[in-house]
């Protein structure tokens, strides 16, 4: 859900489509099955869906799927001894390929407050509806 591409929600998504492999996001529950893994998504409004995977796969995990664990002090003075490996962006690029997202352009959109009241019955106001989402707006 929260990730580092900016909070565009696409990493695991690019991930999954790179690899080849089944994705599925905001993922609230995870059960073994005979052919893979059946997970639960947080869809709108309150509802879920359940979904039967094949594995290997890419999750987006949800918060809150777990219980946190806090390293402990043993762990925390074992990793201060870990070897550390640097890896040059070249490395990464050439078994990777250079597909980094580039944002163009980044703005705050102008605030402009019209509202317009549609009267008539209730199939006239959807074909008023109707023609200014497609003529107007531009959106169908």
């Amino acid at each position: 859900m929260q990730s580092d591409d900016y909070g565009f929600a696409q990493t695991g998504v690019v991930l999954a489509e790179l690899l080849g492999w089944p994705h599925a996001t905001i993922i609230m529950q995870i059960e073994k099955t005979d052919a893979g893994i059946r997970v639960k998504r947080e869809l709108e409004a309150g509802y879920f869906q359940f979904v039967d995977m094949p594995l290997p796969a890419v999750l987006t995990i949800q918060s809150g799927i777990n219980k946190l664990r806090y390293a402990t002090l043993i762990g925390i003075k074992q990793a201060k001894n870990k070897p550390l490996r640097k890896v040059a962006w070249d490395e990464i690029a050439s078994a990777v390929g250079d597909n980094r997202q580039k944002i163009e352009r980044l703005y705050i959109p102008q605030k402009t407050k019209k509202t317009e009241f549609l009267e008539g019955s209730p199939a006239e106001i959807a074909k008023k509806l109707v023609d200014k989402l497609k003529n107007e707006v531009r959106v169908l």
